[in-house]
């Protein structure tokens, strides 16, 4: 494999990088762009008579970058999945790689790009929410405990929307979808999407989901955010499940 095989078969620019053990290293530059302007590349090397495009940790650091922090292996999971969905792997150390005969290195090419596309797509959608948004969540968990003690938590529940993309849930539990935002707009925007593509199927209309949105830093806004997205599920406002908990405590009293 060379620069030149790799510029033929792809059609994109291409140069060799230096390496410590003296075997070349493909950086391969796309057409595409991360949500701030940052170019996306693909790397390649040989690896005997196959081929491994990779991203070098690339894609993990830019989102590292853009706020978006990953404080266990459930945190990543949504990346994990889109990872996977496009037929690519997810390295422990957070690199995106696919091994391919020479034959298809085309199709391994395009694997690596697409699993780095769709997580440039997840960044743009929750940068300067998701971090806030896990959080929230854990957070959320303890008093969704106390209200349905006798019953099974599952996490990061996936439906499909009518677009035909997977979307996740923080929690289902006792047959309901729950998911957790802020009220900032980008957060409820976000989450209004998701509703919208998911109400899209028509066997989907009435699936049981509910949606807490944090009212403690705005409450008017909450409000407000409450009201559009009570157009495609059932909301509840963090403070009120909170007087949930305290009255169920005194009842047990």
């Amino acid at each position: 494999m060379n620069c030149t095989e790799i510029l033929k078969s792809l059609g994109l620019n291409c140069k060799i990088l230096p390496s410590s053990d003296g075997k070349p290293i493909h950086c391969i530059s796309t057409p595409f762009e991360y949500f701030d302007g940052d170019g996306i590349h693909v790397y390649a090397e040989e690896l005997g008579g196959f081929m491994r495009f990779f991203d070098a940790g690339d894609t993990l650091f830019h989102v590292a970058g853009s706020g978006i922090k990953f404080r266990d292996k459930r945190s990543i999971k949504p990346i994990q999945k889109l990872v996977e969905e496009a037929g690519a792997q997810l390295s422990e150390e957070g690199e995106i790689s696919t091994l391919a005969t020479s034959e298809d290195s085309k199709d391994g090419f395009r694997k690596t790009l697409t699993a780095i596309l769709n997580i440039a797509g997840w960044e743009a959608e929750n940068t300067g929410i998701s971090t806030d948004v896990t959080s929230l969540a854990s957070e959320v968990e303890i008093y969704l405990r106390e209200w349905k003690p006798q019953h099974e938590f599952l996490y990061d529940q996936p439906l499909a929307g009518i677009s035909g993309r997977a979307h996740s849930f923080s929690f289902l539990i006792d047959g309901e979808l729950i998911d957790v935002v802020s009220s900032a707009p980008q957060s409820t925007a976000s989450e209004i999407r998701k509703l919208a593509d998911i109400r899209g199927i028509p066997s989907q209309v009435d699936t049981p989901i509910r949606v807490i949105i944090d009212d403690r830093s705005n409450s008017e806004r909450a409000r407000q955010e409450a009201l559009i997205l009570s157009r495609f599920a059932d909301t509840w406002l963090l403070t009120a499940l909170q007087d949930t908990i305290t009255q169920m405590e005194l009842m047990q009293h």
